[in-house]
């Protein structure tokens, strides 16, 4: 996902001049009826939020696959053997794509400052959830080492900014601050050369961890923001809910605290801890040692020199207890087959989400039910048409990609995962709400890969179809991470990612199918039903 930064539309030449030599997709386009009443069972309470490996989830996946059967989809998963009346066994073909994932989750973790003086040492243990949170690992760990500070944590050269620098971390704790340089000041030199969208890219928390992680560091200590981990009189707590109960009344769902996830096996997975240091913490951290976080911010933010040292005389120890368990998960696949069937196109959209926090569940009805419904409605209209299409159109309902993408993460990994296999992957999610300065409701985002200009000359032409046509905001998803596009573009697949605007219900029990705006929902499968329609005539003339 990814908020938007929106053009005004103009009417180019060669727009014009493409939809002047093709015509109109002959496949009819999905209307509300075809998907509101799926995006409405997809979301219901009887789904319980959809969060894999739970009941909700394997109800979801078994009435995708109904409806996929009931369209006219050929299975496209895994074979099952069963017997047949003359006792012979049979393989029959799925909808379902069965594989594990595993999901851990740290029990409980210490920390402990160790200051050596001259001729003694001293240890103090940190209370966890007061002077500091915790991010998991898969295997619980233990470990004591020096510590380095590290700026921000970031090695972007070809940006002219370079925290680790000089700098040696092999074998010790990184300790870094939030941000980047000039997150703070906007006037600042480093804002004006780096800007927010090198923060969005370059500066999340697992950027900074994975890069500690690849130059050796045995963990990284990240400094909390605006004192989010103060204590709070009298009863001890994250300010951060605090905030959320005692300024946003109207907010009254619980914070959402899930575990992580992973694919067994997957080398791409974080190995070392991060600790997140609250107020308190942080001062005995850097007391007698000459760090100023303010002085130093405002160096940086001057000079976009970096200010990275060792932390002399002051060790960590750590100790991360986790627990983890096996899940068995589902994608659900159906095909239609083309003329050339070495080639697909697939369309996709997650029908996981968070399932059921104390109480509440969420429902998840623009993320991602409206997503699954488009795709199936798209999947009934292209099941109807009366000619083969030129390739195998794939449609696909993704598990797991609240928690990392995995499903398609799986599907890529264990396909022929190519641009010469796999042409296109057109990606359904959140279609269905606006973001709340877009009150129109007008504004539709496409997220496509660099050099994919014909995407977007077919993306521009097949907006300008409909009567009122949307503003596009026509982006590069280079270093974006937002959905299951991703599991593509790592491996240079094409994508057209399709996301109509953040929502304040977003991840929470408000979003429901109640406030879905089905209008602009079947305006938005009139382009993505266009755009299939001209890739796939644009590709066979090739």
């Amino acid at each position: 996902m990814r908020r938007f930064s929106f053009i005004t539309l103009a009417l180019s030449l060669s727009t014009a001049m493409l939809l002047a030599q093709t015509q109109s997709s002959p496949v009819p386009a999905p209307v509300v009826k075809d998907f509101s009443g799926t995006l409405s069972f997809l979301s219901s309470d009887w789904m319980e939020g959809r969060e894999i490996g739970t009941r909700g989830s394997f109800l979801a996946a078994d009435f995708i696959a109904t409806m996929m059967e009931l369209h006219g989809l050929t299975p496209y998963g895994d074979p099952d053997l069963f017997d047949n009346p003359e006792g012979a066994m049979t393989f029959h073909q799925t909808y379902f794509q069965n594989f594990k994932v595993i999901r851990y989750q740290a029990e409980k973790a210490t920390l402990t400052f160790i200051q050596r003086l001259t001729d003694s040492e001293s240890a103090l243990q940190l209370s966890p959830g007061i002077d500091f949170i915790w991010k998991s690992v898969p295997n619980s760990i233990e470990a004591e080492a020096a510590m380095v500070f590290a700026g921000y944590g970031l090695a972007a050269p070809d940006k002219g900014y370079n925290d680790y620098s000089g700098l040696d971390v092999n074998g010790r704790i990184v300790v870094v601050m939030d941000g980047y340089p000039g997150h703070a000041d906007t006037t600042s030199p480093a804002w004006k050369k780096l800007g927010k969208t090198f923060g969005e890219d370059c500066a999340s928390i697992e950027v900074k961890r994975r890069m500690a992680e690849k130059l050796g560091a045995v963990a990284l200590i990240v400094i909390a923001p605006d004192d989010s981990l103060r204590p709070y009189s009298p009863i001890q707590r994250n300010l951060d809910t605090v905030n959320a109960a005692v300024n946003s009344p109207e907010i009254t769902e619980p914070v959402y605290v899930d575990a992580d996830y992973a694919l067994p096996g997957d080398t791409a997975i974080i190995k070392i801890p991060c600790f997140i240091l609250g107020t308190n913490a942080s001062g005995m951290l850097f007391d007698e040692t000459g760090i100023v976080l303010a002085d130093i911010e405002t160096r940086i933010a001057d000079l976009l020199s970096p200010a990275s040292t060792v932390i002399h005389g002051k060790r960590m120890r750590f100790t991360v207890v986790v627990k983890s368990e096996s899940l068995v998960v589902r994608n659900v696949l159906g095909i239609i087959r083309g003329k050339d069937s070495t080639k697909s196109v697939v369309v996709g959209a997650h029908y996981d989400h968070l399932g059921v926090r104390n109480g509440y569940i969420y429902n998840g009805a623009d993320d991602d039910a409206s997503g699954v419904s488009g795709m199936l409605a798209l999947a009934k209209a292209w099941c109807e048409y009366d000619k083969q299409p030129a390739f195998n159109i794939i449609f696909a309902a993704w598990t797991a990609e609240e928690k990392g993408f995995l499903g398609s993460r799986y599907y890529v990994m264990h396909s022929n995962a190519n641009p010469d296999k796999l042409l296109l992957n057109i990606n359904l999610d959140m279609i269905s709400r606006s973001a709340p300065e877009d009150t129109a409701s007008r504004q539709l985002s496409i997220g496509t890969m660099p050099g994919s200009d014909e995407l977007r000359q077919i993306a521009r032409a097949s907006n300008l179809r409909l009567p009122h046509p949307f503003e596009l905001d026509l982006w590069d998803v280079t270093g974006h991470f937002g959905s299951d596009y991703s599991s593509f573009t790592v491996r240079n697949v094409p994508v057209m990612t399709f996301f109509s605007g953040f929502h304040d219900d977003y991840h929470s029990p408000r979003d429901i199918a109640a406030k879905a705006n089905l209008q602009k929902m079947e305006n938005i499968l009139k382009i993505v039903n266009e755009c299939i329609w001209e890739f796939t005539l644009k590709s066979t003339d090739k």
